[in-house]
């Protein structure tokens, strides 16, 4: 479990951790001469249990409190400190302030430095308290009076905190693993070493990693997880991690940075549930400039709010959907905390979780999106991630909810099985009834086409595509292969039409069509040759044959070989015949196809030819490979 200390300087939290764990964590020689914690520390103890505790000891001074955040923002539990002697004080009320917003789940009080207090002024204290808690996460906190000096309450809230421990359902170890830097140094020998708090996931030494946003790929040479060498770590550790990679110089580490196996790219905006401060004076207006932080991460930047009224603004005590835009890009992830200070960095304006890591910078208060916003629950990521899919017009990439979620492989295979939904070709995800949706707006955008383009046979493939190009890729191969295969849509060589649309015959060429159909129908996989037909029909050949062709371009005709038409049921009886014809390795000669058709040799190369340019067969030497088992139309 991961503790850290709050409260205003001065009220004893090093000396608190000190007396608890036996270990000083002011380790700066600044921080020795001024007796004033400046930077985190980090102390560690075993419970009875064997739950070892780790510490993280925040500075106190409001000059710091960048400080303070970068190391409350992954803890289990917080441990809230007020001195007897000089009760509530200014950043007292701002750390519980920020822990409130971040939304820290469990919390103890101390008040420390009893030993200088009569009974009368730690009663005024714990009064005080009260009062500041009640609207809090610690308004039910139990609070264990101590002193450092005398070592007076001391077990008995070492007692609470083991119990506390117990008590929290540890930090879920699913998930991509993600360490937040907030310390980085070398050792001679060993290398570059990180520190920091392990948000989610596992690793092990050897195990390979990104640092982010740089995305330079490192691997683990060693771990130390609260303060002994490990071989793996976990979510809620503090974490130190030994790292090598090529091109990886201590001076591209910051803190702020990440060390993850989830390599998505850092966003410049993500949507959150801002609530702002019952402290504030004034309600919160849109585009105001501020200082965000979240883990280790302390960038400035911009909010926008969303959900627009008269006067755009959130009353302070107040939430509502906002945007984030940020200066630089940052990493950020699903339910990750968030906090934002005013524009001189002087006080704590609000925070909340992110809920949405994709927001784009055009249309980002737009109604239909405002509605899918709230339907994301940061405390639930199945919940929400059913509302995304479901959100999503045109299907979501598994890439993107995999990074937005940092779920890892396995995961979300499962929840997608779980939850019911189909992939497309391992890459996109779509709710069955919105690809009904989809498919029946390409169908539409066809026939409007067809509409204003009369007497045209169809389009290319990719001129269709062009009307979908916010579509991905697998989703409109998806689409218009099955409406190929349903016949819901015709393909004419390279041409895409729907039935009934295309090249309309005139008079003549109807009456000349109907006279062929008996005579095409009577050797319905032996059709008669051009000649033979017009001589029976008496038309001259070359006209029956420019007749012909315009009943091809309609989709009631095919002609696969040059001097011979064939309707479309014969086309599927012929490929038919090649899974008929085909070994258990889909492959057959030229000799089985003859035999298996009853159409002879010299007609049967010609329709195997013309399935080779089709794609349906390849032909390998003596045989033919099927590589697709059904016929296009023409």
């Amino acid at each position: 479990m991961i503790i850290a200390t709050s409260g205003h300087v001065d009220h004893g939290k090093t000396s608190l951790v000190n007396a608890l764990t036996g270990i000083d964590t002011d380790r700066l020689k600044e921080e020795k001469q001024r007796g004033l914690t400046i930077d985190l520390g980090f102390a560690y103890s075993e419970a009875e249990s064997g739950e070892r505790l780790g510490f993280v000891d925040v500075p106190g001074h409001t000059k710091f409190i960048s400080n303070m955040l970068a190391g409350v923002s992954a803890i289990d539990c917080a441990l809230l400190v007020v001195a007897a002697d000089d009760g509530v004080m200014p950043q007292t009320l701002e750390h519980l302030e920020i822990l409130n917003l971040l939304g820290i789940d469990y919390g103890l009080i101390a008040v420390t430095k009893i030993d200088r207090c009569d009974d009368e002024q730690i009663s005024r204290t714990l009064e005080q308290i009260t009062q500041v808690v009640s609207r809090t996460f610690l308004k039910d906190a139990e609070v264990y009076p101590v002193s450092s000096i005398t070592k007076e309450g001391m077990e008995t809230l070492q007692i609470a905190l083991e119990l506390t421990a117990d008590d929290i359902k540890h930090r879920r170890e699913n998930g991509q693993f993600r360490l937040a830097i907030d310390r980085r140094f070398s050792i001679k020998g060993s290398g570059v070493v990180v520190t920091g708090s392990v948000f989610s996931g596992s690793i092990s030494v050897g195990d390979e990693l990104f640092l982010m946003p740089q995305a330079i790929p490192v691997r683990i040479r060693g771990l130390h997880t609260q303060n002994q060498e490990a071989k793996s770590a976990i979510a809620g550790d503090r974490c130190a991690v030994n790292i090598s990679g090529q091109g990886l110089d201590l001076e591209l580490i910051h803190r702020g940075n990440w060390l993850t196996t989830n390599p998505a790219a850092a966003t410049a905006r993500v949507d959150i549930e801002l609530a702002i401060s019952p402290s504030e004076t004034k309600p919160f207006s849109h585009w105001t400039p501020v200082h965000i932080h979240s883990a280790a991460n302390h960038v400035t930047g911009r909010v926008a709010l969303l959900e627009t009224t008269d006067t755009t603004r959130i009353a302070p005590g107040q939430k509502g959907l906002a945007q984030l835009v940020f200066d630089p890009p940052i990493n950020l992830c699903f339910g990750d905390r968030v906090i934002i200070r005013d524009q001189a960095a002087t006080r704590t304006i609000g925070g909340g979780k992110v809920i949405n890591t994709t927001s784009p910078k055009r249309g980002r208060a737009k109604p239909e999106r405002i509605e899918q916003l709230r339907q994301l629950n940061p405390g639930n990521i199945k919940e929400s991630l059913t509302a995304l899919i479901q959100g999503a017009k045109r299907g979501t990439e598994l890439k993107t909810i995999q990074e937005k979620f940092n779920l890892t492989d396995s995961e979300l295979v499962s929840y997608l099985d779980t939850a019911g939904f189909d992939t497309i070709s391992n890459q996109l995800v779509i709710p069955k009834d919105r690809l009904e949706a989809v498919k029946d707006g390409l169908i539409e955008k066809l026939e409007d086409w067809h509409k204003s383009n009369p007497g045209k046979s169809g389009l290319p493939r990719n001129q269709i595509r062009q009307m979908v190009k916010s579509w991905h890729q697998v989703l409109f191969d998806q689409i218009v292969d099955g409406l190929i295969a349903s016949e819901e849509l015709l393909q004419d060589g390279n041409l895409v039409q729907r039935p009934g649309y295309g090249v309309q015959l005139n008079k003549k060429e109807m009456s000349t069509w109907q006279a062929a159909l008996p005579h095409l129908q009577q050797e319905l996989l032996k059709p008669p040759v051009l000649h033979e037909l017009a001589n029976t029909m008496t038309v001259e050949p070359k006209q029956l044959e420019k007749i012909l062709n315009q009943v091809v371009k309609t989709g009631l005709l095919v002609r696969p070989v040059k001097n011979r038409f064939f309707l479309p049921e014969a086309m599927l009886e012929l490929a038919a015949a090649m899974t008929k014809a085909a070994d258990e390795k889909q492959q057959f000669t030229v000799q089985e196809y003859r035999d298996q058709t009853g159409i002879g040799r010299n007609l049967s190369i010609e329709i195997l030819e013309y399935f080779d340019r089709q794609g349906v067969t390849r032909r390998i030497g003596d045989v033919r490979q099927i590589m697709r088992p059904e016929s296009p139309r023409g």
